[in-house]
């Protein structure tokens, strides 16, 4: 019996071992589990459980007002709904997205590609966008069948309105998402993957002032993902208004002008440099970009030959043709290389030494400058042209801006081209012939040859010639207004770029020939005249330029002309001038002149004219009584 209770004693004994150490064991695996879980990845779970209850919303800030002189809203903010989707909520993201797509009666694929692409620097629980500013219809199916669908959401977003359409595109200009290469540039420091931001046109070039700064909404979430509380909240700040120059009625009788054709119209205040109003077509409707355009359409603007994105006022390289023949008068008299009464004969055509004929488009007899202005004399041009040189012309042609950029608020422009013999030597330097010589100056002299305008630039020279001499940069931003924040409310005044050094006399001179071209038996420009219950008198220069150099038919020449306008009314003490070109008609006279008038009808029709009662700076009373 001893021998059996000291056998059982040991066999308990040894149990009793056995267990204690697997006991330890499992503490031990137990504590070692709690260490990893709490020290090694304590911080990993201790982020996923705040995310799982916490959320950070951003609340994407409304982008400042774009407003016409008078205060007229043109760019707005709406309210948008995107339908977005959280991974993290849905136990198969895949089948929700799938579920979602039957609900809309779209293609699966087409979300499940979207739900695929790659999104750097995502955060746990951030919302991946699938639909962008969902109609009233999809969001009522949405909210329907939510509970058939964890993780899918309805975001609020501002999103961009262009009240007017296509009602000056091209200043104003569209949203974009924004780039890979924008996201790495500092510029843009601080902006996410999906904003959207400016990429044309003001929107662009105020980007800084109307983007505002976006807002933080943090919120406790129950499991399903659902809202049950807010933890803090960062209010956004929206961005700041912006008050243009524009004129409304103005744009609109530019737009409307334009409508059908192809080319650009300018109108500025000569006075101070505001654009009143411009335009380029073919156009487009920059709501198009608003909550992201699709590929086949963007291939669609990008590819069509109209150029429809290209800002022809700003961007557009043009020969000005015959309305360049009143800075060549300007040099004329101001380098005394004529008068205003000696004639020269024009026969039809022009020779320099025994080079190919320059033609005229008129045989005019005996002209001065100012029936050369009226008639739009090639020969007399030619001639003064020959005695200036092209250096002188170079000289006079950028004392009036042309060759620079004119420093309008959108951003990069072209510098344009005078050629001069400098010129010629820097552009040919690897070939022999770098040479100016005398029978390249005529086509220069009628705005043709290596001489290339955009219709601004045009402008802003007329504005030079009719306010005594001054040019003015082009101003687009009459004011900017903070909304919210430390920033201060600017305005802009005009600025001087330059002065023209010419005499007041020549001036006059010159304007009595611009005079003769509108009011005068004969001149070119007797379509841009307004009727005469407005008792304005209007005065400019037609101009008619090939777009390259042709041959074949009339018709075919036709096809590639550019017909101009340059104008400005009232005549005696002018505050408005109205460029206008046309691409692919016949004579400015006859296709351009007629929209000047039109834009001018409308200013006078809406705003009268100022008081005419000072003449300090009108022409001659001999300018004053023709026509």
């Amino acid at each position: 019996m001893a021998v059996w209770f000291d056998r059982s004693g040991f066999n308990l004994s040894w149990r009793v071992g056995i267990a204690a150490v697997i006991m330890a064991a499992s503490f031990a695996v137990l504590l070692l589990r709690l260490w990893y879980l709490q020290v090694l990845q304590g911080e990993h779970f201790r982020e996923r459980s705040e995310n799982n209850r916490l959320r950070e919303v951003y609340i994407p800030p409304p982008r400042g007002l774009i407003l016409d002189r008078h205060g007229r809203i043109l760019v707005k903010n709406r309210p948008a709904f995107n339908v977005e989707f959280v991974k993290e909520d849905s136990p198969d993201p895949k089948q929700s997205v799938t579920v979602l797509a039957e609900v809309l009666g779209v293609a699966p694929e087409e979300l499940l590609a979207k739900l695929d692409e790659p999104q750097k620097k995502r955060k746990r629980f951030e919302p991946k966008l699938l639909l962008k500013d969902v109609s009233r219809d999809v969001l009522a199916r949405v909210a329907a069948r939510r509970h058939a669908l964890p993780g899918v959401m309805i975001g609020v977003v501002p999103t961009r309105e262009y009240v007017y359409g296509g009602f000056a595109a091209h200043l104003l200009g569209y949203l974009g998402e924004i780039t890979a290469a924008q996201l790495e540039s500092p510029t843009f420091s601080g902006y996410r993957r999906g904003d959207m931001v400016g990429q044309f046109g003001l929107e662009r070039s105020q980007e800084f002032f109307l983007q505002g700064q976006r807002g933080i909404r943090g919120i406790f979430v129950d499991a399903s993902g659902n809202r049950v509380g807010e933890a803090y909240y960062v209010p956004d700040r929206p961005g700041h208004n912006i008050t243009l120059t524009l004129d409304f009625d103005v744009q609109r009788a530019v737009d409307e002008a334009l409508a059908g054709k192809k080319g650009a119209i300018v109108a500025l205040d000569p006075r101070n440099g505001e654009v009143l109003g411009m335009a380029s077509y073919p156009g487009f409707d920059p709501n198009l970009f608003a909550t992201g355009i699709s590929h086949e359409l963007w291939q669609d603007l990008t590819g069509s030959p109209d150029k429809p994105l290209t800002n022809r006022a700003v961007q557009g390289l043009y020969h000005p043709g015959s309305v360049f023949k009143f800075i060549m008068a300007t040099a004329a008299l101001s380098e005394g290389i004529t008068n205003k009464h000696e004639k020269f004969f024009c026969s039809g055509s022009f020779r320099v030494d025994r080079s190919r004929p320059f033609a005229c488009h008129k045989r005019h007899g005996a002209v001065n400058l100012k029936d050369a202005l009226k008639f739009s004399c090639n020969v007399f041009f030619y001639s003064v042209g020959q005695r200036l040189g092209i250096d002188r012309i170079h000289d006079y042609s950028t004392r009036f801006g042309l060759g620079r950029p004119t420093g309008l608020q959108l951003g990069p422009e072209p510098r344009g081209l005078v050629p001069s013999t400098a010129w010629k030597k820097a552009h040919f330097k690897n070939k022999a012939d770098q040479k100016w010589y005398p029978g390249e100056t005529p086509s220069v002299s009628i705005g043709q040859g290596a001489l290339d305008v955009t219709p601004l630039q045009v402008a802003r020279a007329l504005a030079a010639l009719v306010n005594g001499g001054v040019l003015y940069r082009p101003r687009l931003i009459k004011g900017i207004k903070a909304q919210q924040g430390a920033f201060k409310d600017e305005a802009f005044a005009e600025e001087e770029q330059g002065r023209l050094m010419v005499e007041p006399w020549v001036l006059d001179a010159v304007r009595e020939g611009l005079l003769a071209v509108v009011n005068e038996k004969g001149g070119t420009g007797s379509r841009a005249k307004l009727p005469e219950e407005l008792g304005v008198m209007v005065a400019g220069k037609t101009g008619t330029a090939q777009m390259r150099a042709m041959r074949g038919t009339k018709t075919l020449a036709k096809q590639y002309a550019l017909a101009w306008f340059a104008g400005y009314a009232p005549a005696q003490q002018p505050e408005i001038v109205v460029v206008a070109v046309v691409e692919g008609v016949g004579a400015g006279g006859a296709e351009a002149a007629p929209l000047v008038a039109q834009v001018m009808e409308a200013y006078f029709r809406m705003h009268g004219q100022n008081d005419l009662s000072n003449t300090d700076n009108a022409p001659p009373l001999e300018a004053q009584t023709h026509g």
